[in-house]
């Protein structure tokens, strides 16, 4: 399914008004009061709406002809509530004084937003080129090709970094594009999220930037940085940084190549926390595996977490088909609710009476099923398993006397990996003869 893009149209409005319109005052209502913005060119900043408006006034008057843009490689992420990000290319075309010449220009933009109420409003706005030079007289988010190209000078670039630093909302860091990405820099703001001092950073890492990264996290994470800067000069991914205290913190990291002053490959990495989002996700995630009655894993997530713990693993396993026999007599004649009482205290059994690390699910109605794995006493199994029934069938006298229900249990114990649907057949096969013989016992076989 192709995501919703919710913060495109709003995008699209803002450079229409901007560059085709040429509007200020309609501009200047899609963003904020407390707005940042950075352009290409040197003195091109502004931490408010104010200045902001500015430097829009500035440009208009010097360039007020209609400009023709278009985004490409657009991409954009929630990492709040009410916040959202976007990255993408702009290519810019223009004629100046009506000439028939047209001027084509292409940047790289990143963006913040916020939902203030029904409405959008842009909280930063960055616009970057690839080369690091700008003359004067040329505005955010502007500059036309000449033919001569010159080197911003070493000062610049460094005070143009440090305001960068200062400026930006996320954590920035940069490391050299070297063995363990040696630190270039690194803000205040990354230190706080951290919880870090300087000095106590570069001495935990030992100044490479590498080592602030979860080891769970840190190869892949070099790897697609590196495989990125191949085809182009930024890339952005998801991973957890190492916080003092010993927790991780998740970011949203979108990094650009550059050339440091000192003339060595560098990466400068502008870091999002968005360990609440991960968190809320997770968390839906895991709900949407979960039987909401009982707690237990549902079928969908109980296949996939039974599926990948036998991927990962040997050992031998245990997998039992569980039915509660004569249950709809239950719901008929005590009602729902008890029934609903009945599932829950069975499912509660399956949880304290196997591991953990153990997989119980609800299969559906009053079926059950659990995968246990490692497992190398099948008669401690069994075991267990009779005391659920027994410990079942004295719950339902006292809940539910006038009916006869038990528990009916068919089980596979094997070393041989199999599919979900291969144990499922082979376990049910085995609660089938069961139900057909007696009901309200257990038996597990060897296969």
């Amino acid at each position: 399914m192709v995501e919703k893009k919710v913060i495109y149209p709003v995008l699209t409005r803002f450079f229409d008004c901007y560059l085709k319109e040429r509007n200020i005052a309609k501009t200047l209502s899609i963003v904020a009061d407390d707005l940042y913005s950075l352009g290409t060119g040197d003195e091109e900043t502004s931490t408010n709406k104010e200045e902001f408006a500015r430097l829009l006034e500035e440009e208009i008057k010097s360039i007020p002809d209609p400009i023709q843009y278009k985004i490409m490689d657009y991409q954009e992420k929630q990492t709040g509530e009410n916040s959202w990000e976007c990255l993408c290319k702009v290519e810019t075309a223009v004629r100046l004084n009506g000439s028939e010449e047209e001027i084509r220009y292409l940047t790289r933009f990143t963006g913040g937003f916020r939902r203030v109420e029904e409405e959008f409003l842009a909280t930063t706005l960055h616009m970057s080129e690839a080369s690091s030079y700008q003359e004067s007289g040329e505005f955010f988010p502007l500059r036309f090709f000449s033919e001569k190209t010159e080197k911003l000078n070493e000062t610049a670039q460094h005070e143009l970094l440090d305001i960068i630093c200062q400026m930006m909302p996320g954590g920035v860091i940069g490391g050299y594009i070297e063995d363990g990405f040696p630190l270039y820099v690194v803000n205040d703001t990354m230190l706080e999220m951290m919880g870090y001092t300087y000095n106590e950073f570069v001495e935990e890492t030992e100044g490479l930037v590498i080592n602030s990264i979860h080891e769970d996290d840190a190869h892949m994470v070099e790897k697609h940085v590196l495989d990125c800067l191949k085809q182009e000069k930024q890339y952005a991914i998801e991973y957890r940084v190492k916080k003092k205290d010993g927790s991780s913190l998740w970011v949203y990291d979108i990094g650009r190549k550059i050339i440091a002053e000192d003339g060595r490959s560098a990466i400068i990495s502008v870091l999002v926390d968005i360990s609440e989002s991960v968190r809320v996700k997770k968390n839906l995630i895991e709900e949407s595996n979960r039987d909401f009655l009982t707690g237990i894993y549902n079928r969908k997530g109980g296949e996939a977490t039974v599926t990948a713990k036998m991927n990962n693993s040997d050992a031998p396993y245990i997998f039992l088909m569980i039915d509660l026999d004569n249950f709809k007599s239950v719901n008929d004649m005590y009602g729902h609710g008890t029934g609903d009482k009945m599932l829950r205290f069975f499912a509660k059994q399956l949880r304290e009476t196997f591991r953990k690390t153990d997989i119980a699910i609800r299969l559906g109605g009053d079926e059950f099923a659990v995968y246990a794995q490692p497992c190398f006493n099948k008669e401690a199994i069994q075991n267990k398993v009779e005391k659920i029934i027994k410990d079942y069938v004295e719950e339902a006298k006292n809940r539910c006397p006038s009916v006869s229900t038990s528990v009916s249990v068919g089980g596979i114990y094997s070393m041989e990996p199999r599919s979900f649907s291969s144990i499922y057949k082979a376990a049910d096969g085995i609660l089938y003869e069961i139900k057909q013989s007696g009901k309200g016992r257990c038996e597990i076989r060897e296969i």
